[in-house]
């Protein structure tokens, strides 16, 4: 009986340490900080903050990678790569909106929520994907795929696919955006009908805050509305349409909905520039002219350090904890760093596979906690289940199935796991005789890495041999219990005879690094 409510319960926790690390979180952190406001007050400012910096600043969205589609919406004729006509398109494979979807409704929510996202943002570009292409984004066989897409089909989601069936295409009725309001305005519970459409919380009140506005600004030019609240004018015309009819059912619904209300954006003012931002700074969340100055400074800084990650097409930019933080601390308190990660790669095209997708998986997965480790930062399993879209058991289950593989991630780095972390491989194939270059070839890891592996367990080793219990080691060196042992073990390995000289190597190590005084 407990086990489902322990289940909910890591899902949560989960979720809050991906949530910690996002920008859309560091912004509220922001925001609260400097203007001391309520957290209600601060998500609200905060959602307008990060629209105005991906709709203006930043070049590309951290989780968003340029991909080739399919050239034209209605092209639904299944032929292969080489006879279809391509435009490049910019798609969001991750998003903070698929944290928040975990979170509420489970990883299978964060799945439909994606994979519908990416097929919207390709139409929005007059472009379409075909399952070969959402098999290379989306790590899942076609089965998998067809199964998710069918449940949106049967509600009457417009997601078009290439090359699919003729009756799947009649199913389709709207974008999700023109049925959510539909049927909440139909007296849908919310709740129900963003978890069947798989819509987060920050993107309904997007789509609502958005169709208030049209509601409030009829009057004004379809293409200015479209412009002013960044969506596409097709949606905009099924938002009137279902305004209409209801408003014919129900003359009272605008009141009762508070729909008659004084608008809350007037045309010319929103997030489509900076003088238009900082009027709303000004209207909406109370800035004084001096502070709005300021914001919009440390907004240009921060986008500008975001742009400064070079990156290919297929990557994207991820925050992750710094390698050097040890166990046990709190994630506020640790440093984060932006890695560039390759999310796609050609090699992924050709692992791609519509029956299986164990190895695309297992290759994504190696090649996003092998990046993120070589620019100084570690992913642990819940980043790479939000970054593949798996489960955290998924994850466990691909690193079970390679025990061969030394997965550098956060709870192998830091030894917080009990398997045999990739340092003890590190010190056992120096004690052998191997070079730091033999090492490096063996293990992947860089110079810097393996040097600092080699040289806590140096410093370990001092420590010990000068009589210094565990607990007195782990404190002096802020690492956790658990690396402290695991040393112990190796030193107590390595004290015979037979590795002598390479001890009194060790020994010289931790003589020319000494551990500071605490």
């Amino acid at each position: 009986m407990g086990r489902p409510a322990f289940f909910r319960q890591r899902i949560l926790t989960q979720a809050a340490s991906l949530e910690a690390k996002g920008l859309f979180n560091y912004l509220v952190s922001e925001i609260r900080t400097r203007r001391e406001v309520a957290l209600e007050e601060a998500v609200l400012a905060a959602r307008d903050v990060l629209e105005y910096l991906e709709r203006n600043l930043l070049t590309r969205t951290l989780g968003q990678i340029v991909f080739p589609a399919i050239s034209g919406r209605e092209n639904h004729q299944k032929r292969s790569r080489s006879n279809q006509p391509e435009k490049l398109v910019s798609l969001t494979v991750v998003a903070e909106e698929d944290i928040e979807l975990m979170a509420e409704f489970g990883t299978v929510a964060l799945q439909r929520g994606r994979l519908a996202r990416l097929l919207e943002e390709a139409y929005a570009q007059d472009a379409i994907l075909d399952t070969p292409r959402l098999c290379v984004l989306f790590p899942q066989t076609h089965r998998g795929i067809r199964a998710i897409l069918q449940s949106f089909w049967q509600q009457g989601v417009l997601l078009p696919v290439a090359g699919m069936k003729k009756e799947n295409r009649q199913l389709m009725q709207n974008l999700r955006a023109a049925l959510a309001i539909d049927r909440y305005l139909s007296g849908e519970d919310l709740t129900s009908l963003r978890k069947n459409l798989a819509i987060s919380t920050g993107r309904w009140q997007r789509w609502w805050q958005g169709f208030k506005e049209l509601v409030q600004n009829r009057d004004q030019p379809l293409a200015e509305l479209a412009r002013l609240l960044r969506e596409p004018p097709e949606l905009l015309e099924a938002w009137q349409e279902i305004w209409n009819r209801h408003r014919e059912k129900d003359p009272g619904i605008a009141t009762r909905l508070g729909l008659d209300q004084e608008a809350l954006r007037q045309p010319g003012t929103g997030t489509g520039s900076r003088q238009a931002f900082a009027e709303l700074l000004r209207r909406r969340h109370g800035y004084s002219p001096a502070a709005v100055e300021q914001f919009l400074d440390e907004l240009a800084e921060l986008a500008s350090r975001l742009n400064r990650q070079e990156r290919a097409p297929g990557a994207i930019v991820y925050q992750a904890v710094s390698d050097r933080e040890p166990a046990g601390k709190k994630l506020s308190q640790c440093e984060l760093k932006a890695v560039v990660l390759d999310y796609v790669t050609p090699e992924d095209w050709e692992l791609a596979n519509r029956d299986n997708a164990e190895a695309l998986k297992w290759t994504r997965l190696l090649r996003l906690a092998t990046q993120a480790r070589s620019q100084g930062a570690t992913l642990n399993q819940p980043d790479l289940a939000l970054l593949l879209g798996l489960s955290t058991k998924s994850v466990q289950t691909l690193l079970k199935e390679h025990p061969g593989v030394v997965v550098p991630t956060r709870g192998m780095v830091a030894d917080m796991g009990p398997a045999l972390s990739h340092a003890d491989k590190i010190i056992r194939l120096y004690m052998d005789g191997y070079t730091e270059t033999e090492i490096v070839r063996r293990t992947g890891h860089s110079y810097e890495a393996i040097e600092n592996y080699l040289l806590d367990f140096a410093r370990v080793t001092y420590l010990l041999e000068r009589g210094l219990p565990v607990p007195a080691i782990r404190k002096v060196l802020g690492c956790s219990r658990r690396l402290v042992e695991k040393h112990v073990n190796l030193y107590r390995e390595f004290s015979g005879p037979d590795y002598a000289f390479m001890m009194a190597k060790v020994r010289r190590l931790a003589e020319a690094h000494p551990v500071k005084k605490n």
